[in-house]
């Protein structure tokens, strides 16, 4: 008799034929193998973690034996097929109840569909599902007829321990993050199977790459006019392929904005990586705003090639898991720095991937040169789910760049910190600390707390002081004594030809711009020359706006944006005159990074030339928790300094040491200590730790939005379609708009389903504006067609 693991997807379940059904032992073998390879890829010299791979392989679909699945394949009635094989792994293949000494192969057996599960608890957990006797009795019997079937799974019953060499002194303290590697191995060998296709592991071609983006560097540097900030983006490039020999994997990378951070940073990573062939695989590109993500990815691809790059983020369009809708208390408060990637639902059923058209790649992360958000990085880290978890083996052996670290949430960093110190010193992860204000990372000696101890990370720029203040062009006045109005702000934007004025929640640039349109109209001023920026707007729109407002200030011309903080990390634009609202300390340096950002009227007239005012806004609203404290110590410690008659500037060293000390905390603030406990050990509160583990506080939903012609021709083969296909994903993937629960319910009567729980979503095309992005309300005439 045949067993077999999947039915083909080209005929109803009903029929006799059993062309293109895949046999049961052929899938078990070759998801045996193809776990080990990347196993191997992982963690070439751990002969243990690969045989764990192999022999999880074999199991992961032992359950399938049973005629209750095989019956299911010609439609018949859903059953369990995932926990048979870990109840082997976990007793082994006897009648003993004594647990094995592989809980982590278990547990990744048990969860490859659902979910990684907590090991102990009530109902749900592993042991909850191990205790359950049908079961047990149902796995035994298999036993016979999955060895006469399946000879590589006889090979491995009969082996005492499964032939598993036994565990290295780091397992334990480590079973966390072995488990989730395990696990990310047979989730995406089994998916990889499934869908017929095999691991690419294109190589990095780092020698080749690296001279490519030097010449690049060497290209924009020839047509920059000599300046002091051309002379020191030069010192950093030097600084960051002189460091890529040392033997640290914890780097900081400390340079001003406008210093040359993001092509550096890859040119550092590239040499490293043409030193350490054989150590390092790819080079992954962490960004926390979708803003920055858009514009840096376009960067890389320009200097290597769109095909070279993989883009992913929230315009995947896809969940990372479900939730309950959150409490009234959370939504009146949700965070309104939407930039970052917000989930949508999930089908975590390997049969999908027979079907799926999405690219494999965003999936698994097998590419080179990866760009992504921190949500995407660090959620796929901590959650549980096989379709997050699935890439995480490929993180392995990889340079990670973590661009604006500074925007790291404090109440996560005790976990982040301890998840990247191990994958540094354990699955040969090099990271580098990239931004403009590095934030203390590392405890001072007389505390202890989360944080690293002293000297954990290597500073790549050899005298960052000096190259600080020599990269100073703006002047900071902190007039912070009085509160301000919108049209006052807007009065003193409209004094200077260009001006920048940054808010804190969308709301407040929504008002400030219709005010400075307001009195623009009364000046007479040309409309052509205000711009709004938030994320209102789609990523496409976004961009379009930013082009257009970089033409305008290099031609001079008036320009007047009001944005929030999406320009302040990262966007390349260099306005004279930037308005900032009271905000963090390292939000308003960031955003100092807009004034004079190459250089040119500094070296004009010999000294910090580009003006910043910091404003005191009357409606202080801001974004709640984490944001509000950080402001809020701000505004004490400036105060404070403006009591001795000084403004503090980008370069002031002292002042942002004290800043992150106060944010972080003298004593008893929570950086996460909880969710450490949860990591802690062999415990493996998997479930736990990713239902408590969220990088934003709110979560929302992607809205496709008709923001120009081609995003209204996708939208229309969408509605006409009836399905979200691969390539309309990839069509539509930055024509959408993040909103949190809250915002989702004000818009409803302009955002429709495309059909009954899809959970797609699209915004009806009058409520798009081509101004400010998505409205919730729309002129009745707007209708009128």
């Amino acid at each position: 008799m045949t067993y077999w693991a999947h039915s083909s997807t080209a005929q109803p379940p009903d029929t006799h034929s059993r062309v293109g059904w895949q046999p049961l032992a052929e899938h078990l073998e070759a998801v045996s193998c193809l776990a080990r390879e990347l196993a191997a890829f992982a963690r070439p010299d751990d002969e243990r973690f690969q045989a764990l791979a192999s022999v999880g392989g074999l199991l992961h679909d032992y359950g399938k034996y049973t005629d209750a699945f095989q019956r299911m394949l010609s439609g018949g009635r859903d059953c369990q097929h995932s926990i048979h094989g870990a109840m082997i792994a976990h007793f082994g293949p006897s009648e003993a109840t004594t647990p094995s000494a592989m809980p982590h192969l278990a547990a990744a057996i048990a969860g490859h569909h659902a979910g990684l599960p907590d090991l102990t608890g009530e109902r749900s957990s592993l042991q909850d599902r191990l205790n359950q006797p049908q079961f047990v009795r149902e796995a035994l019997s298999l036993l016979a007829r999955a060895r006469g079937d399946c000879a590589p799974l006889a090979t491995a019953l009969a082996a005492e321990s499964f032939a598993i060499p036994p565990g290295c002194v780091n397992e334990t303290p480590q079973f966390d993050l072995i488990t989730r590697m395990l696990f990310s191995c047979l989730v995406d060998a089994d998916r990889l199977d499934s869908g017929g296709r095999r691991p690419t592991q294109a190589p990095l071609l780092a020698p080749q790459r690296l001279e490519t983006v030097l010449r690049h560097i060497s290209e924009i540097a020839a047509q920059a006019p000599e300046s002091r900030v051309k002379q020191m983006r030069a010192r950093v490039l030097e600084d960051c392929l002189q460091a890529a020999s040392s033997t640290a994997r914890l780097f900081s990378l400390s340079v001003p904005t406008g210093g040359g951070k993001t092509l550096a940073s890859m040119a550092f990573a590239l040499r490293r990586a043409a030193l350490q062939p054989e150590q390092i695989r790819r080079v992954i590109v962490v960004i926390p705003y979708l803003s920055i993500i858009e514009q840096n990815a376009q960067v890389y691809s320009k200097v290597f090639g769109q095909a070279a790059v993989l883009e992913h983020h929230s315009g995947s369009h896809v969940k990372l898991r479900v939730q309950a809708a959150p409490a009234q208390s959370q939504r009146d408060s949700a965070q309104e720095l939407n930039d970052i990637y917000v989930p949508a639902q999930e089908i975590d059923d390997e049969d999908a991937c027979q079907r799926s058209s999405q690219r494999t790649e965003t999936e698994n992360w097998d590419s080179p040169l990866i760009v992504t958000t921190s949500v995407r990085f660090f959620e796929s880290l901590f959650s549980n789910r096989p379709r997050d978890l699935r890439r995480v083996h490929n993180i392995a052996r990889s340079i990670v760049i973590l661009d604006e670290v500074q925007t790291l949430p404090r109440r996560l960093l005790g976990p982040l910190l301890g998840m990247i110190r191990e994958l540094a010193e354990d699955w040969g992860v090099n990271f580098v600390f990239s931004t403009a204000t590095q934030p203390a990372f590392e405890r001072p000696v007389a505390k202890r707390d989360l944080r690293w101890p002293p000297g954990t990370v290597t500073e790549i720029i050899q005298e960052p002081e000096p190259l600080r203040s020599a990269l100073r062009r703006t002047e900071i006045h902190w007039e912070i004594e009085q509160p301000v109005n919108w049209s006052q702000v807007a009065w003193r934007a409209l004094d200077a030809d260009q001006c920048l004025a940054i808010v804190n929640l969308r709301r407040h640039a929504g008002e400030l711009y219709a005010e400075m349109k307001r009195l623009a109209a009364e000046r007479g001023l040309d409309p052509a020359g205000f711009f709004h920026l938030s994320t209102r707007m789609s990523a496409a729109h976004r961009l379009r706006v930013l082009d257009v407002i970089r033409e305008r200030l290099r031609a001079r011309a008036h320009c007047h944006v009001v944005s929030t903080q999406l320009v302040e990390a990262g966007v390349d634009i260099d306005f004279p005159f930037v308005l900032r609202a009271l905000a963090p300390l390292d939000s308003v340096i960031q955003a100092a990074g807009r004034a004079d950002r190459e250089g040119l009227r500094s070296a004009l007239y010999g000294c910090p030339s580009g003006d910043v005012v910091v404003f005191l806004p009357e409606d202080n609203r801001m974004p709640p928790n984490e944001y509000a404290e950080a402001a809020a110590v701000t505004l004490a410690i400036v105060k404070a300094e403006l009591e001795e008659g000084r403004h503090i500037q980008v370069d002031s060293k002292d002042a942002m040491t004290q800043y992150f000390e106060r944010y972080y905390g003298t004593s008893g603030i929570d950086l996460g200590a909880d969710l450490v406990e949860l990591r802690r050990g062999s415990q493996g509160k998997f479930s736990t730790l990713a239902d408590k583990f969220e990088m934003i506080s709110s979560r929302a939903r992607d809205v496709f939005v008709p923001d120009d012609d081609e995003a209204k021709q996708a939208i229309a083969e969408l509605r006409a379609i009836g399905q979200l296909t691969g390539e309309l994903r990839r069509r539509l993937q930055r024509h959408t708009v993040a909103l949190n629960p809250s915002e989702f319910e004000s818009m409803r009567q302009v955002i429709t389903e495309l059909r009954p729980a899809s959970e797609i979503w699209i915004a009806v095309e009058p409520a798009y504006d081509q101004h400010v992005g998505l409205r919730g309300e729309v002129e009745a005439g707007r209708f009128i067609i």
